[in-house]
Protein backbone atom coordinates (compact mmCIF):
# COMPACT_ATOMS: atom_id res chain seq x y z
CA UNK A 1 0.00 0.00 0.00
CA UNK A 2 2.56 2.48 0.61
CA UNK A 3 4.63 1.48 -2.57
CA UNK A 4 1.41 2.13 -4.63
CA UNK A 5 0.73 5.71 -3.15
CA UNK A 6 4.13 6.34 -2.99
CA UNK A 7 4.50 5.65 -6.83
CA UNK A 8 0.79 7.43 -7.52
CA UNK A 9 2.30 10.99 -6.08
CA UNK A 10 5.18 10.79 -8.25
CA UNK A 11 3.21 9.88 -11.04
CA UNK A 12 0.75 13.16 -10.44
CA UNK A 13 3.50 15.54 -10.39
CA UNK A 14 3.72 15.40 -14.34
CA UNK A 15 4.27 17.73 -16.34
CA UNK A 16 7.85 19.17 -15.03
CA UNK A 17 6.37 22.90 -15.62
CA UNK A 18 6.79 24.63 -12.15
CA UNK A 19 4.21 26.84 -11.08
CA UNK A 20 5.61 30.18 -11.19
CA UNK A 21 9.78 29.66 -10.56
CA UNK A 22 11.76 30.83 -7.93
CA UNK A 23 11.62 34.51 -6.60
CA UNK A 24 14.76 35.20 -7.24
CA UNK A 25 14.73 38.95 -5.41
CA UNK A 26 13.23 36.94 -1.99
CA UNK A 27 16.23 34.28 -2.43
CA UNK A 28 19.10 36.63 -2.68
CA UNK A 29 17.41 39.27 0.25
CA UNK A 30 17.04 36.50 2.57
CA UNK A 31 20.50 34.74 2.00
CA UNK A 32 22.13 38.11 2.18
CA UNK A 33 20.60 39.61 5.03
CA UNK A 34 21.62 36.05 6.84
CA UNK A 35 25.07 36.25 5.77
CA UNK A 36 25.67 40.06 6.72
CA UNK A 37 28.49 41.33 8.58
CA UNK A 38 25.79 42.60 11.35
CA UNK A 39 24.75 38.68 11.56
CA UNK A 40 28.54 37.67 12.74
CA UNK A 41 28.60 34.49 11.03
CA UNK A 42 25.61 33.54 12.74
CA UNK A 43 27.87 31.25 15.39
CA UNK A 44 27.31 29.01 17.93
CA UNK A 45 25.63 29.69 21.08
CA UNK A 46 25.64 33.45 19.86
CA UNK A 47 22.91 36.85 19.94
CA UNK A 48 22.95 36.81 16.22
CA UNK A 49 22.17 32.91 15.78
CA UNK A 50 19.55 33.31 17.21
CA UNK A 51 18.58 36.08 15.36
CA UNK A 52 19.13 33.98 12.41
CA UNK A 53 16.73 31.09 13.69
CA UNK A 54 13.66 33.75 14.47
CA UNK A 55 14.37 35.32 11.16
CA UNK A 56 13.36 31.87 9.56
CA UNK A 57 10.74 31.12 12.21
CA UNK A 58 9.18 34.61 11.27
CA UNK A 59 9.15 33.85 7.74
CA UNK A 60 7.62 30.42 8.01
CA UNK A 61 5.04 31.70 10.45
CA UNK A 62 4.44 34.03 7.39
CA UNK A 63 3.72 31.48 5.43
CA UNK A 64 1.10 29.63 7.20
CA UNK A 65 3.28 27.14 8.73
CA UNK A 66 2.60 25.56 12.34
CA UNK A 67 4.86 23.63 14.91
CA UNK A 68 5.52 20.02 13.89
CA UNK A 69 5.31 19.48 17.68
CA UNK A 70 4.80 21.39 21.17
CA UNK A 71 3.59 25.10 20.62
CA UNK A 72 6.23 26.89 18.77
CA UNK A 73 8.21 26.50 15.27
CA UNK A 74 11.21 27.56 17.62
CA UNK A 75 12.83 24.72 19.27
CA UNK A 76 15.27 25.13 22.19
CA UNK A 77 17.61 22.85 22.89
CA UNK A 78 20.88 22.87 25.25
CA UNK A 79 24.28 20.30 24.63
CA UNK A 80 26.04 18.74 27.10
CA UNK A 81 28.87 21.13 25.74
CA UNK A 82 27.32 24.12 26.62
CA UNK A 83 24.35 22.62 29.34
CA UNK A 84 23.38 26.40 30.53
CA UNK A 85 23.33 28.12 27.10
CA UNK A 86 19.59 27.76 25.16
CA UNK A 87 20.04 27.66 21.39
CA UNK A 88 17.25 26.88 18.70
CA UNK A 89 16.22 24.67 16.15
CA UNK A 90 13.37 25.98 13.57
CA UNK A 91 10.80 23.01 12.93
CA UNK A 92 7.86 23.87 11.06
CA UNK A 93 4.83 21.95 9.34
CA UNK A 94 3.18 23.28 6.31
CA UNK A 95 -0.11 21.63 5.79
CA UNK A 96 -1.69 19.48 3.06
CA UNK A 97 -3.52 20.16 0.31
CA UNK A 98 -7.01 18.55 3.00
CA UNK A 99 -5.45 21.12 5.14
CA UNK A 100 -4.50 18.65 8.15
CA UNK A 101 -0.69 17.32 9.05
CA UNK A 102 -1.34 13.95 6.90
CA UNK A 103 0.50 10.54 8.34
CA UNK A 104 2.52 10.68 5.89
CA UNK A 105 5.60 13.61 5.75
CA UNK A 106 7.87 14.88 3.18
CA UNK A 107 10.83 17.04 5.06
CA UNK A 108 13.53 19.51 3.61
CA UNK A 109 16.13 20.94 5.33
CA UNK A 110 19.03 22.94 5.61
CA UNK A 111 21.16 23.88 9.06
CA UNK A 112 21.05 27.63 10.05
CA UNK A 113 24.45 27.98 12.04
CA UNK A 114 28.06 29.07 10.33
CA UNK A 115 31.20 29.37 11.90
CA UNK A 116 30.76 32.90 13.56
CA UNK A 117 33.82 35.51 14.46
CA UNK A 118 37.43 33.32 13.85
CA UNK A 119 41.14 33.83 12.49
CA UNK A 120 41.66 36.81 10.34
CA UNK A 121 42.32 36.19 6.83
CA UNK A 122 45.03 37.60 4.53
CA UNK A 123 42.75 41.24 4.37
CA UNK A 124 41.83 41.18 8.17
CA UNK A 125 38.06 40.24 7.92
CA UNK A 126 37.60 37.95 10.64
CA UNK A 127 33.45 37.34 10.12
CA UNK A 128 32.69 33.92 8.26
CA UNK A 129 29.83 34.96 6.73
CA UNK A 130 28.66 31.76 5.58
CA UNK A 131 26.89 32.81 2.08
CA UNK A 132 27.25 29.94 0.47
CA UNK A 133 27.32 27.24 3.60
CA UNK A 134 24.67 28.19 4.01
CA UNK A 135 22.78 31.53 3.75
CA UNK A 136 22.15 30.99 0.26
CA UNK A 137 20.47 27.31 1.03
CA UNK A 138 18.61 28.47 3.54
CA UNK A 139 16.72 30.99 0.98
CA UNK A 140 16.18 28.12 -1.73
CA UNK A 141 14.50 25.74 1.13
CA UNK A 142 11.98 28.54 2.14
CA UNK A 143 11.24 29.32 -1.53
CA UNK A 144 10.59 25.78 -1.88
CA UNK A 145 7.99 26.37 1.20
CA UNK A 146 6.71 29.25 -0.45
CA UNK A 147 5.91 27.81 -3.37
CA UNK A 148 4.16 24.25 -1.65
CA UNK A 149 2.27 26.74 0.56
CA UNK A 150 0.54 28.10 -2.46
CA UNK A 151 0.36 24.69 -3.95
CA UNK A 152 0.10 22.33 -1.43
CA UNK A 153 0.40 18.45 -1.62
CA UNK A 154 -1.19 15.10 -0.64
CA UNK A 155 1.58 15.07 2.19
CA UNK A 156 2.43 18.19 4.35
CA UNK A 157 5.33 19.26 3.85
CA UNK A 158 8.46 19.73 7.24
CA UNK A 159 10.53 22.72 7.07
CA UNK A 160 13.67 21.99 8.75
CA UNK A 161 16.44 24.67 9.73
CA UNK A 162 18.70 22.74 12.18
CA UNK A 163 21.64 24.22 14.62
CA UNK A 164 25.04 23.24 15.24
CA UNK A 165 25.47 21.57 12.31
CA UNK A 166 29.00 23.11 11.83
CA UNK A 167 29.37 21.66 15.76
CA UNK A 168 28.89 18.11 14.77
CA UNK A 169 25.46 18.00 13.80
CA UNK A 170 24.10 18.36 17.52
CA UNK A 171 20.92 20.52 16.40
CA UNK A 172 19.67 17.47 14.93
CA UNK A 173 21.38 15.00 16.76
CA UNK A 174 19.25 16.60 20.12
CA UNK A 175 15.87 16.89 18.10
CA UNK A 176 16.32 13.39 17.16
CA UNK A 177 16.91 11.93 20.94
CA UNK A 178 13.65 14.09 21.77
CA UNK A 179 11.49 10.92 22.19
CA UNK A 180 8.79 12.89 21.33
CA UNK A 181 10.06 13.33 17.79
CA UNK A 182 11.43 10.20 17.13
CA UNK A 183 7.93 8.97 15.65
CA UNK A 184 7.51 12.03 13.53
CA UNK A 185 10.84 11.42 11.87
CA UNK A 186 9.69 7.65 10.88
CA UNK A 187 6.44 9.26 9.60
CA UNK A 188 8.68 11.11 7.20
CA UNK A 189 8.31 9.27 3.61
CA UNK A 190 11.32 11.47 2.36
CA UNK A 191 13.99 13.96 3.02
CA UNK A 192 16.10 16.04 1.21
CA UNK A 193 18.69 18.10 1.94
CA UNK A 194 20.35 20.92 0.92
CA UNK A 195 23.29 22.67 2.08
CA UNK A 196 25.96 21.93 -0.39
CA UNK A 197 26.01 25.98 -1.10
CA UNK A 198 25.12 26.75 -4.69
CA UNK A 199 27.96 26.57 -8.15
CA UNK A 200 28.20 30.15 -9.41
CA UNK A 201 27.01 28.38 -12.98
CA UNK A 202 24.51 25.90 -13.82
CA UNK A 203 25.91 22.21 -12.85
CA UNK A 204 24.95 19.33 -15.12
CA UNK A 205 26.78 16.75 -13.48
CA UNK A 206 25.66 15.74 -10.05
CA UNK A 207 25.66 13.22 -7.17
CA UNK A 208 22.74 12.51 -4.60
CA UNK A 209 23.85 11.17 -1.50
CA UNK A 210 21.32 8.99 -0.52
CA UNK A 211 20.11 7.69 -3.40
CA UNK A 212 22.17 4.70 -2.74
CA UNK A 213 20.79 1.58 -2.65
CA UNK A 214 18.36 3.25 -5.38
CA UNK A 215 14.74 4.34 -3.80
CA UNK A 216 11.64 6.12 -5.38
CA UNK A 217 12.90 9.15 -4.88
CA UNK A 218 15.94 8.61 -6.38
CA UNK A 219 14.19 8.01 -9.76
CA UNK A 220 11.71 10.80 -8.96
CA UNK A 221 15.37 13.30 -8.89
CA UNK A 222 17.18 11.21 -11.74
CA UNK A 223 14.17 11.73 -14.18
CA UNK A 224 13.61 15.35 -13.50
CA UNK A 225 17.43 16.05 -14.17
CA UNK A 226 17.84 13.71 -17.33
CA UNK A 227 14.73 16.01 -18.38
CA UNK A 228 17.48 19.23 -17.73
CA UNK A 229 20.13 17.20 -19.35
CA UNK A 230 21.77 16.57 -16.35
CA UNK A 231 23.63 13.75 -15.70
CA UNK A 232 23.49 11.88 -11.56
CA UNK A 233 25.52 9.73 -9.89
CA UNK A 234 24.10 7.83 -6.47
CA UNK A 235 25.87 7.62 -3.34
CA UNK A 236 25.53 5.79 -0.06
CA UNK A 237 24.41 7.89 3.11
CA UNK A 238 27.19 9.32 5.01
CA UNK A 239 27.13 11.77 8.03
CA UNK A 240 28.26 15.20 6.38
CA UNK A 241 25.07 16.99 6.72
CA UNK A 242 21.53 16.86 9.24
CA UNK A 243 19.99 14.75 6.59
CA UNK A 244 22.04 11.91 6.93
CA UNK A 245 20.56 11.06 10.21
CA UNK A 246 17.49 10.45 8.90
CA UNK A 247 18.64 7.36 7.10
CA UNK A 248 19.24 5.80 10.34
CA UNK A 249 15.41 5.74 11.01
CA UNK A 250 15.09 4.10 7.57
CA UNK A 251 14.32 7.50 5.88
CA UNK A 252 14.95 7.65 2.46
CA UNK A 253 17.25 10.76 1.43
CA UNK A 254 18.59 13.08 -0.83
CA UNK A 255 21.59 15.60 -0.58
CA UNK A 256 22.64 17.13 -3.46
CA UNK A 257 25.96 17.65 -4.46
CA UNK A 258 27.09 20.16 -7.58
CA UNK A 259 29.58 17.71 -9.90
CA UNK A 260 32.16 19.23 -11.58
CA UNK A 261 30.61 20.28 -15.22
CA UNK A 262 28.54 22.92 -15.61
CA UNK A 263 26.35 24.58 -18.54
CA UNK A 264 28.30 26.89 -20.98
CA UNK A 265 31.80 26.39 -18.94
CA UNK A 266 35.19 25.52 -20.06
CA UNK A 267 37.04 23.12 -17.62
CA UNK A 268 39.37 26.58 -17.07
CA UNK A 269 36.26 28.30 -16.47
CA UNK A 270 34.69 27.18 -13.97
CA UNK A 271 37.56 26.63 -12.25
CA UNK A 272 38.03 30.28 -12.18
CA UNK A 273 34.89 30.66 -10.85
CA UNK A 274 35.32 28.17 -8.15
CA UNK A 275 38.18 30.07 -7.42
CA UNK A 276 36.45 33.54 -7.68
CA UNK A 277 33.07 32.22 -5.92
CA UNK A 278 33.55 29.60 -3.90
CA UNK A 279 35.38 30.50 -0.52
CA UNK A 280 34.01 27.62 1.69
CA UNK A 281 34.67 27.89 5.55
CA UNK A 282 36.34 31.48 5.00
CA UNK A 283 35.57 35.21 5.75
CA UNK A 284 35.29 35.50 2.13
CA UNK A 285 32.07 33.54 1.46
CA UNK A 286 29.92 36.29 1.66
CA UNK A 287 27.38 38.15 -0.53
CA UNK A 288 28.64 39.63 -3.94
CA UNK A 289 26.19 41.10 -6.40
CA UNK A 290 27.90 39.66 -9.55
CA UNK A 291 27.57 35.99 -8.13
CA UNK A 292 25.74 34.65 -10.88
CA UNK A 293 22.40 33.41 -10.25
CA UNK A 294 21.82 30.91 -13.27
CA UNK A 295 22.98 28.59 -11.13
CA UNK A 296 20.92 28.91 -8.49
CA UNK A 297 18.03 29.24 -10.36
CA UNK A 298 18.40 26.29 -11.79
CA UNK A 299 18.60 24.37 -8.31
CA UNK A 300 16.11 25.80 -6.87
CA UNK A 301 13.99 24.78 -10.04
CA UNK A 302 15.21 21.89 -9.28
CA UNK A 303 14.62 21.27 -5.48
CA UNK A 304 11.20 22.38 -5.56
CA UNK A 305 9.98 20.02 -8.65
CA UNK A 306 11.25 17.24 -6.21
CA UNK A 307 9.68 18.28 -3.50
CA UNK A 308 6.08 18.65 -5.81
CA UNK A 309 6.77 15.24 -7.03
CA UNK A 310 7.23 13.96 -3.50
CA UNK A 311 4.37 15.54 -2.13
CA UNK A 312 1.85 15.37 -4.68
CA UNK A 313 1.98 19.11 -5.11
CA UNK A 314 -0.58 20.93 -7.25
CA UNK A 315 0.74 21.72 -10.67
Amino acid sequence: MILRTTLALLLTAAPLAAQSGPDSAFVLTLARDLAADSMKGRGPWTPENTTAARRLAAELTKLGARPLSGNSILVPFTTPERPGDTVYNVVAVLPARSGTITDSLVGITSHLDHLGIGAPDSSGDRIYNGFLDAALPNAMVMDVARRYASAPGERSLVVMYFNLEEQGLLGVLAWARDPANRPLARRMSFVLGVDAGSPAGEATSWELMGGAPEHPYTRLADSLAKGRGWTVRTTTPRPISDVYLFSRFGVPILFPIPGATWKGYTAEQRAEAMKRFDHYHQPSDQYRPDFPWAGTAAYAEWLWEIVRGASGAAN
